[in-house]
């Protein structure tokens, strides 16, 4: 418990330096009032003090911006692990994936309000750790087809390790780069060099190789884990994202109207039409969990596995801030190894020699994908 609550003071230090670096988004009203204040005349002591905090002189917290890397990494990782193996947990002994990625959403956006809200110092000074965004009308209207791919492909990737293994889950989701590619040339006609798409080939052989041989092979654990890819990708689209947002309001529209509900609409196994039995069924199964968990024990997990969701999102974000896009990828095919790895040694988990080399095999082919695509 002191680790988790030390790990936490951490991160919300690395927050804290973040903000520093990144201002908020400004409206162009006061971004113009910024250059003109630019360009007025300053003091001289406004200056030297500018100048100071630039080179890391006095004012500027130089020892948290130099291990700004370092702890985005570190925390980075450890809030992956720690997700992926509360998940399952979670997910063991109470399998309702779509409730559970909403609660989880829930616990990031508290985190994010968190953030945003300024604590008190004493008198009249105030702490925000991160400036809420100034967003107007047509940037909402930008966000929102990104916002659902993400949270379609957070809930696929909640469903997938319910009825699979951690490990099977992520060597799915090493397709990612297969479906960006496809994409890209079917609807944006955007093609890459052949060294790209001959790294391709061993993460499809991998996956196959590794599905072929898992002992616990489940279709629905591979279905969401390729949908989840797809959401991934679409994401990436936004000239797409408009008319398949519009599509799904439209849906879901009109099944609230007909008296359905919006999880109806959705072609998932663990998404099915929430009438009253199903109802009953999903208040009683959880009332039979919290009873056997205990209501404690139960909203501590339910909050550990949202906090640690939303923080090592924020952390593979800043890392990727900081470093190049290369090194970024090589990172993270580490960390995915890291997770499959200590995912075994937990659940215990049979892995089969053919699964092993399937699993190296698609891992080796990200990192070769990822070494091609920088030199495009």
């Amino acid at each position: 418990m002191r680790l988790r609550y030390t790990t936490l003071a951490v991160v919300a230090a690395l927050l804290g330096a973040a903000s520093a670096d990144r201002p908020a988004p400004r409206s162009a009203l006061q971004q113009r009032r910024r250059l003109d204040g630019l360009n007025a005349p300053r003091p001289v002591n406004e200056g030297r003090a500018a100048v100071r905090r630039l080179q890391g002189g006095a004012g500027s917290p130089k020892l948290l911006r130099q291990l700004k890397i370092p702890l985005a990494f570190t925390c980075w990782y450890l809030f992956s692990i720690v997700y992926s193996i509360a998940n399952k947990q979670v997910l063991s002994a109470w399998n309702f994936p779509c409730t559970s990625a909403a609660a989880q959403l829930a616990v990031g956006a508290l985190s994010v309000l968190l953030l945003w809200t300024p604590l008190p110092l004493g008198g009249e000074k105030r702490l925000r750790l991160r400036s809420p965004p100034s967003l107007d009308a047509n940037d909402v209207r930008k966000l929102v087809p990104v916002a659902s791919c993400l949270a379609a492909g957070h809930l696929l990737s909640t469903v997938a390790p319910a009825y699979g293994t951690v490990a099977f889950t992520n060597v799915v989701k090493t397709l990612e780069p297969l479906f960006t590619c496809a994409f890209s040339a079917l609807l944006l006609g955007q093609t890459f060099p052949l060294p790209v798409y001959l790294s391709l080939l061993p993460v499809v052989f991998g996956v196959c190789l590794a599905s072929a041989s898992e002992v616990s092979f489940s279709a629905v654990s591979l279905t969401s884990g390729l949908l989840s890819n797809v959401a991934s990708v679409w994401q990436c689209l936004p000239s797409l994202l408009s008319n398949v947002a519009f599509a799904l309001r439209a849906i879901a529209a009109k099944s609230v109207m007909s008296g359905g509900d919006i999880g109806s609409c959705l072609p998932l196994p663990s998404c099915p039409r929430l009438d009253s039995d199903v109802s009953r069924t999903c208040l009683g199964r959880t009332a039979a969990t919290v009873e056997k968990m205990g209501r404690r024990t139960f909203a501590r997990q339910l909050l550990l596995l949202g906090t640690s969701h939303y923080f090592y999102n924020e952390c593979a974000f800043l890392a990727l801030s900081s470093v190049h896009p290369v090194t970024h990828a090589v990172a993270n095919t580490v960390k995915r190894v890291a997770v499959i790895l200590i995912s075994l040694v937990v659940f215990r988990n049979p892995l089969t020699p053919a699964g092993a080399l399937g699993s190296a095999v698609a891992i080796g082919g990200v990192f070769l994908y990822s070494l091609a695509k920088a030199r495009c």
